[in-house]
């Protein structure tokens, strides 16, 4: 009897070894916005960050070097100087993250007046300084680099705002991004050979150009768009990236979602009617490699966007309570549909009390947090949403509609 039992329990512990094996992969959710943590801030404040919000499983960081040439950061005449990241390196090594297990290192796509991709002294800058962030994120404990390609000034992705633009192609602009995107892929794998990449959007931007059946009016098309040299730095990419090393769609235009279909929609863009700007060789590597994720823009939802903003104005005409619904929504299906990363955007908030200055200094909504643990407790545990918001974001509307009609 005794060997029968042991038996018995030795089969059913060998079947729930392979059984674990088969686990959903976890969703990770990462806050970002205005009054971005540094080191410094998270290394004396990292206890309390993970007890008062617990359910974020990761932050963006900005590092104290790097940002001589503001708003340009690595695409930059000159390179970083190593000295300026002495203390980030110091700070972050000294941080004991718990819950925060994925954290990345803050760098923007603006680039410096002037600054050119055929440069050769110019690029090689950019690659040095992107090489060098990615050394500090991996000695940092970091799991990568965010990557945000909205230009703050200078835009490197719109080709006829280019230097050269008036004698080289966009073809010839093309190829050389291109050649660049595999050199930065490089440098920063060279570095960190399993970096993670959250980039805020990448072909998630180009839903009304991937469809179009004839290539030539496809690149004619990017040749007009403000991001169009952005998929060649993609390609480019996907070129030289490393066995390791993994690259995320944000999705930044999930930003304005209303509907669960509309992320659904999304998903089959990142990861199917996107291809038509891969490279037919970088196709398997862009199913491997790039995921799809999602973004969340908390100011939207909560009628924090200033009221002369057409676009922001829905969330004024919504109750506190119904705010928090929309942000429990689409926190929920921007979980649910993400291969692993949502990130959380705010700008007229502050979830850590670095925003000193401002009149929303340590603000926190009523009801996001809430919200944001109860859409991750439902898809964590497998539950659905339990209501829908189109009606009532339909009656928002009109009751938006109907002020702007009424006599001033």
């Amino acid at each position: 009897m005794g060997r029968y039992l042991g038996a018995l329990v030795a089969v059913m512990v060998m079947g729930t070894t392979i059984w674990a094996q088969f686990d959903c992969p976890r969703k990770k959710l990462i806050q970002y916005g205005w009054g971005v943590p540094s080191p410094a801030f998270v290394r004396a404040n990292i206890r309390t960050m993970e007890s008062q919000y617990p359910f974020f499983d990761g932050i963006v960081l900005r590092t104290k070097g790097g940002w001589g040439s503001y708003p340009a950061h690595i695409f930059r005449k000159s390179p970083f100087d190593p000295n300026e990241f002495s203390e980030d390196i110091a700070d972050l090594r000294a941080i004991e993250f718990r819950r925060f297990t994925d954290n990345f290192l803050l760098m923007w796509g603006t680039c410096e007046k002037g600054w050119d991709w055929f440069n050769e002294s110019d690029w090689q800058s950019a690659e040095y300084n992107a090489r060098l962030l990615a050394y500090v994120a991996r000695v940092g404990g970091c799991v990568g680099i965010c990557f945000d390609p909205e230009p703050y000034g200078e835009n490197p992705w719109r080709y006829p705002s280019l230097p050269h633009a008036p004698s080289k192609s966009f073809a010839d602009y093309w190829a050389r991004v291109r050649e660049c995107g595999a050199r930065f892929m490089r440098a920063m794998q060279n570095e960190f050979p399993n970096l993670r990449l959250l980039t805020f959007f990448q072909i998630s931007l180009f839903g009304d150009i991937v469809d179009i059946p004839d290539p030539q009016a496809r690149m004619e098309r990017l040749s007009k768009h403000h991001y169009g040299l952005l998929p060649a730095f993609l390609n480019g990419m996907l070129d030289a990236i490393g066995e390791q090393v993994v690259i995320v769609d944000g999705n930044e235009p999930a930003y304005y979602y209303r509907e669960p279909e509309q992320y659904f929609r999304a998903y089959h863009l990142m990861r199917h009617r996107a291809l038509s700007l891969v490279a037919p060789e970088n196709r398997r590597k862009y199913a491997v490699h790039v995921q799809a994720g999602f973004a969340l823009y908390m100011d939207l939802y909560f009628g924090l966007v200033p009221f002369e903003h057409a676009w922001g104005q829905i969330g004024h005409f919504l109750s506190p309570e119904e705010r928090a619904r929309w942000f429990e929504h689409n926190a929920y299906y921007a979980l649910l549909t993400t291969d692993e990363y949502v990130w959380c955007y705010s700008e007229r908030l502050d979830w850590w009390g670095t925003q000193e200055k401002a009149q929303w200094h340590k603000f926190v909504p009523p009801g996001a947090a809430e919200a944001l643990q109860s859409a991750r407790s439902k898809v964590e545990q497998g539950k659905p949403l339990g209501f829908d918001i189109r009606t009532m974001l339909a009656e928002a509307q009109k009751r938006m509609e109907a002020a702007k009609e009424a006599p001033k």
